[in-house]
């Protein structure tokens, strides 16, 4: 074996081994919440891969009508099951949706008799009040311009059941519940 081949060998190794590296490493690229939340409407595409990593997300759609071209991402959350979303209007941030980001879990101290307080106009914070501090977390939330939602689960863990409502710029606006005691 010639000297330029006892070189090269070892040289390529390494560089193969480091262009896998990377590869693994983009692969494994997570968003976490922080992440998401610096991301705001307006920001364009390459805001979200600096801020989110090369990686974490993958263009899902692209599509152009009307001389207004329309790119949708997916992101892969950090903690299980979680998933952003954001959808681009010509290079600028209109939608973002993040679901299980937050990683929260219910204390499963939720109760019918909560459930009925917490009715329609009813405040995150009023919610909160009423449930107890951990009963209630959200699992997703949405952003577009003039209207936020965020929807939040309470469970009750002595026997199974759940509630559900759903928050729309603030104010309680649809609930749902199943088994609660």
């Amino acid at each position: 074996m010639s000297r330029m081949r006892l070189i090269a060998v070892p040289v390529l190794a390494a560089a193969l081994g480091l262009a896998s590296a990377t590869t693994a490493s983009a692969a494994t690229a997570r968003i976490t919440k922080a992440e998401y939340d610096k991301i705001k409407l307006g920001s364009s595409i390459a805001t979200m891969h600096a801020t989110a990593g090369r990686g974490a997300c993958r263009l899902q759609s692209d599509s152009s009508a009307g001389g207004v071209r329309i790119k949708q991402y997916e992101c892969k959350g950090d903690k299980p099951f979680s998933v952003a979303d954001f959808t681009f209007s010509n290079n600028k941030l209109e939608v973002r949706t993040q679901v299980f980001l937050d990683g929260g879990k219910s204390n499963g101290r939720m109760t019918k008799a909560k459930y009925l307080k917490v009715t329609r106009g009813k405040t995150i914070a009023q919610m909160k009040e009423i449930t107890g501090v951990g009963t209630c977390v959200r699992v997703a939330q949405t952003e577009t311009r003039g209207m936020r939602s965020s929807t939040y689960n309470c469970d009750q863990s002595s026997t199974f059941g759940v509630a559900t409502f759903l928050f729309e710029n603030g104010k309680m606006s649809i609930r749902s519940q199943v088994g609660l005691r």
